[in-house]
């Protein structure tokens, strides 16, 4: 009997570690599965788990979601240009002359782009890579189409619906069909790698002038068929989802999967990434679907694609890429994996066949990782195990490749009532959750100690473009499933660390389907967590810093630093503003007024980083009786996050007698100013008019004008606009004493009308 053996195809760079040897290799893992078992909660470790993707979506409709620090990103994918790929990398790999034979398909509207906005990013990164997404949509739906109960159990099969459709709905959306339906053009990347790479920043603040995103088309021109492949089996699997509950959506999904199918077929050849997750053949790929679609459909010429022979026994489907001939088998080494998907082609073909040598290349494959005796095999091949027991095939990653072939050892228990292979999942999968040397989850937010510097972005929350800064993470990216342990059990927790600490959707893909199957098996009596995700604490989006430069009896002169620093999510801001407060009772002691003080600017920050300069008033009368006056510092125009400095100077004018009279000792917002920088809580912060930071001089006995909204002594059309702003959000604290005109207590659309007839007289 010939032996063929594939090891894998590997993304560049990848550090493989498949170790050989004799007898029953690897030992038991840290601690056996019973004494472990009720330390850990496969409710709640698949409840964080679907989590993760929440944190992955990319478009709009993310703001408001499950998750208070992700908002909507990536706007502009649904308006790529419909275009050649540029120098700049604007456009598509579509070439003009297909553009132009295949606009009335491709461009309906005739607006000149591409509506391609949804699906998930790649990583800690935000590509929309091809391979990892359809794989990562397929198998978290065939998790899902196994074990749905155990979703329905912990009631997360609604959030896990959410999940499914917002990958559906972008592959539905990437398809381009004729009237006829036949695919035309499929996108199965937007974002190119080696751009979007050297951003370590939240999505939500690329912007498309600075990231540029172009899309990879498969055509008949440039064949993708890996791609178009991988797309299909995910919509195949989602038809069967989702066939029963909405079926008009259903048929939509089978329609679009076939046609890709149909497509990638007649146009073999392999799609683009860049360098980033390549494939070396498309056989697997097109098995994939063809085997999903048989389970939909019934018809038999799906499996026929896949093992169809010649007369004389040789394989001529895509079988024939592993196995010669019906008189040879095949030992799969590899797992099932974005770039290999061979393992979960037999785990669904061998139920279908009934096949001997189909289950026998489903069990092999589960015996080699697990150790357990071959049942059809007399050889001694088995996995070599960490010290602790943790099988290891790849040291990037393992814990992802580890958790997908839990998934096909849950997947054979269901459809064999055997339970050896689920026995050695959870052991594997509880050494994961924390019953390892390190003692450590490698699922973030599960368990008192686990992974807290996954290599993400979006959780980092830096404003410096620095996986440094900060120290530690912003938000918890609940149920992300780390890179994970190498040979020795060892792991290094830190952000800069993508081999040990890489986050992406094609690991927690069959994580998730993994603690779905464990679950129904070994969570008997388990509950998942309550008000979950819980809120993160309350921050202070918008204040002011500020610090000395120099000071004299004729000056003062400072900086002032003022910070958007939103988080949940972050976003770039417009119209702030700050007051700075001061006082001149001695100059009017002197015989002088508000008329000998000057203000000076020295520096902007905003008209160098931005181009928009901020924008300097006053002085404004806040008290003039008691010598009270501010600054108004407006960044209006100036959309910005992070930080922003401004150094100005109050300059007091000499007396008649050529003397000067400035004293700072009664301003109020110059206390506990020093040369380093530090809050000031004494200086207001205004966004779009409304104070949302510090504190203002008492107006105990200060006549207020109703409708000076602004308060700077006047009632006229900036106020209108406030009352304007405020109505459309009404956040933030107003004084009911100036915005309440009717003396209701609220303020509402009848002030709105009082102040519009205050100003026409």
């Amino acid at each position: 009997m010939k032996i063929n053996s594939l090891f894998g195809k590997i993304t560049a760079g990848t550090l493989v570690a498949v170790v050989f040897a004799t007898g029953l290799a690897g030992g038991n893992v840290y601690a056996d599965a019973d004494s472990a078992e009720s330390s850990f909660n496969y409710a709640e470790a698949l409840q964080k788990s679907i989590y993760f993707y929440d944190a992955e979506k990319c478009g709009p409709g993310i703001t408001g979601g499950e998750l208070e620090w992700r908002g909507d990103c990536h706007v502009e994918d649904s308006e790529v240009p419909l275009i050649p790929k540029t120098a700049d990398s604007v456009g598509t790999n579509m070439s003009q002359e297909f553009i132009d034979e295949n606009r009335a398909v491709l461009d309906p509207d005739g607006n000149g782009t591409l509506d391609l906005h949804g699906g998930f990013h790649d990583a800690g990164d935000h590509v929309k890579f091809g391979l990892p997404q359809s794989y990562s949509i397929s198998t978290l739906g065939w998790g899902f189409y196994e074990f749905r109960d155990s979703y329905r159990k912990i009631n997360e099969e609604d959030h896990m619906i959410d999940i499914l459709k917002w990958g559906n709905d972008y592959l539905l959306r990437s398809t381009f069909m004729d009237e006829t339906g036949e695919v035309v053009a499929f996108c199965y990347q937007v974002g190119e790698g080696s751009i979007d790479h050297t951003w370590w920043q939240p999505p939500e603040l690329n912007l498309k002038d600075k990231v540029q995103r172009p899309a990879y088309f498969a055509t008949s021109e440039t064949p993708a068929s890996d791609q178009c492949a991988g797309a299909a089996a995910a919509l195949t699997v989602n038809y069967l989802n989702f066939k029963e509950e909405e079926p008009e959506y259903a048929r939509k999904c089978l329609d679009t999967a076939k046609a890709l199918y149909r497509f990638a077929v007649k146009n073999r050849g392999l799609g683009y990434s860049g360098g980033f997750y390549n494939s070396s053949f498309d056989e697997d790929d097109l098995s994939w679907a063809a085997v999903w679609l048989n389970i939909a459909t019934g018809e038999q010429s799906y499996i026929n694609d896949i093992n169809a022979v010649s007369a004389d026994g040789k394989y001529t489907g895509y079988l024939k890429k592993i196995i010669s001939s019906t008189q040879d088998d095949w030992q799969n080494i590899w797992v099932h994996c974005w770039d290999t998907v061979w393992g979960g082609v037999f785990a669904k073909l061998a139920p279908i066949t009934n096949d001997e040598r189909d289950w026998y290349i489903f069990r092999w494959n589960l015996e080699y990782w697990s150790g357990i005796q071959h049942e059809n095999s007399a050889d001694g091949n088995y996995m070599t195990g960490t010290p602790a027991g943790f099988k290891v095939v790849s040291t990037w990653g393992s814990a992802r490749y580890n958790a997908a072939e839990q998934l096909c050892a849950v997947v054979y228990t269901k459809y064999t009532g055997e339970q050896d292979v689920s026995d050695w999942a959870k052991s594997q999968m509880n050494y994961i959750l924390g019953d390892n040397p390190l003692g450590r989850s490698y699922e973030v937010g599960y368990s008192d100690s686990y992974a807290e510097h996954p290599h993400h972005r979006a959780a980092h929350g830096s404003k410096t473009l620095s996986m440094l800064d900060p120290t530690a993470h912003k938000h918890t990216l609940w149920g992300a499933l780390v890179g994970g342990p190498d040979n020795s059990d060892n792991h290094v927790d830190e952000t800069t660390d993508y081999v040990y600490n890489e986050v992406a959707i094609d690991y927690n893909a069959g994580f998730v389907g993994a603690l779905a199957g464990l679950y129904e098996y070994y969570g008997e009596g388990q509950e998942p967590l309550e008000d979950f995700p819980p809120k993160e604490p309350e921050s202070v989006d918008f204040y002011a810093e500020t610090k000395l430069e120099q000071e004299n009896s004729e000056r003062t002169q400072l900086t002032v630093n003022i910070h958007n620093e939103t988080s949940r999510p972050p976003q770039f801001v417009d119209g702030l503003k700050i007051r700075y407060f001061f006082n001149i009772l001695e100059l009017i002691s002197a015989g002088q007024s508000i008329k000998d003080i000057s203000v000076q600017t020295m520096y902007d920050e905003a008209a160098s980083l931005d181009g928009t300069p901020a924008s300097i008033r006053g002085p404004v009368a806040w008290d003039e009786k008691n010598g009270v006056y501010y600054v108004e510092i407006d960044w209006t125009g100036c959309s910005f996050y992070g930080d922003r400095e401004y150094q100005f100077a109050l300059v007091a004018g000499q007396d008649s007698n050529w003397k000067t009279h400035w004293d700072t000792a009664n301003d109020w917002s110059r206390t506990d100013i020093t040369s380093q920088y530090s809050i000031n809580e004494n200086i207001s912060v205004f966004k779009d008019g409304v104070k949302v930071f510090g504190n203002e001089p008492s107006t105990d006995g200060i006549e207020t004008k109703p409708g000076d909204l602004n308060g700077d002594n006047s009632v006229d059309a900036l106020d209108y606009e406030l009352m304007k702003q405020y109505l459309l959000d009404p956040t933030g604290s107003v004084d009911l004493a100036v915005w309440d005109l009717n003396d209701d207590a609220e303020v509402d659309a009848l002030d709105m009308a009082i102040l519009q007839k205050i100003l026409i007289g």
